[in-house]
């Protein structure tokens, strides 16, 4: 009788042993599960804003000045931030220049990453590629638009609002800048440039509302010239198709620094997209 209590004290001991072990494995796992949810992962900003090198913003009135003003950052910087610096550094920046006009011509500003545009060769390699499918003045005239648009600063330029009240107050158009740049914020111009199926090109003084009718008289039309639309490229980078004969004449204004380019109406097998490549490039200038 002694020897069954013993043994049943046994089996109850074990079975309770058991049970305790099995509640403490349940404790534990759910104490590691509950760690391991609510752990933080790495900070993803923290990590972004290490792995961006420090970067230089380039401000200058043109792309042609050898002093330019920079700007370094060792961190990510919004537009709106470059847009202020920019506007508190230049002006000391440019006392010193003879008859450098301190005012911003804002519809011409203009963000690059490089210059000169990667496409500006190519076009100007078709143009004289064209030139020996012609003869006499359309071959002459593609040779001189060759030479004007090989001699145009292009760049990669990033088509984004440079409104310094717009990107202020928009979120969308204070974008995050992380890597070196060229800042243009010219003088307000004096001239449009007039180029395409044209005897020549013609640099000509900007007027109040002149039209590009009245512009593109200032150079011969080739007898292949488109003559019912002309192309204008605003100094923003806006591209407009601008009605020009009789039957379609539609006042349009023209701000100064722009372009207006007279496409061309026929063009031989291979050239087909040449307008198009011109008015690309074309927008992607820098005044």
């Amino acid at each position: 009788m002694t020897l069954l209590l013993s043994l049943f004290r046994i089996s109850l001991l074990s079975q309770l042993w058991r049970l305790l072990s099995l509640a403490l494995i349940t404790f534990c796992s759910a104490t590691y599960a509950q760690a391991s949810d609510t752990s933080t992962s790495p900070n993803t900003d923290t990590l972004t804003s290490t792995n961006v090198q420090p970067f230089a913003i380039k401000v200058t009135p043109s792309s042609q000045r050898e002093r330019q003003l920079q700007l370094s950052y060792s961190e990510p910087v919004r537009m709106k931030q470059v847009l202020s610096d920019s506007l508190t550094h230049l002006p000391a920046f440019l006392a010193n220049d003879v008859k450098q006009d301190s005012r911003i011509y804002w519809t011409g500003a203009a963000l690059f990453k490089t210059f000169p545009h990667p496409q500006q060769h190519a076009v100007v390699t078709q143009l004289n590629q064209l030139a020996t499918y012609w003869h006499d003045e359309q071959q002459q005239a593609a040779l001189n638009l060759s030479q004007q648009i090989e001699q145009l600063t292009t760049g990669e330029r990033i088509f984004t609002s440079l409104d310094y009240d717009d990107v202020r107050l928009n979120k969308q158009a204070n974008t995050l800048i992380t890597h070196n740049l060229t800042l243009i914020l010219p003088p307000h111009p004096e001239r449009i440039l007039v180029l395409g199926a044209l005897e020549k090109p013609v640099w000509t003084k900007w007027q109040t509302r002149l039209d590009a009718e009245t512009y593109l008289k200032q150079s011969k039309p080739l007898s292949n010239a488109n003559n019912s639309d002309a192309w204008v490229i605003q100094p923003d980078g806006t591209v407009e198709q601008h009605p020009i004969a009789y039957w379609n004449h539609d006042h349009h204004d023209i701000a100064p620094g722009a372009i207006v380019y007279l496409g061309f109406s026929s063009l031989p097998d291979g050239f087909e997209t040449l307008n198009e490549d011109i008015i690309n490039l074309l927008r992607n200038r820098a005044l």
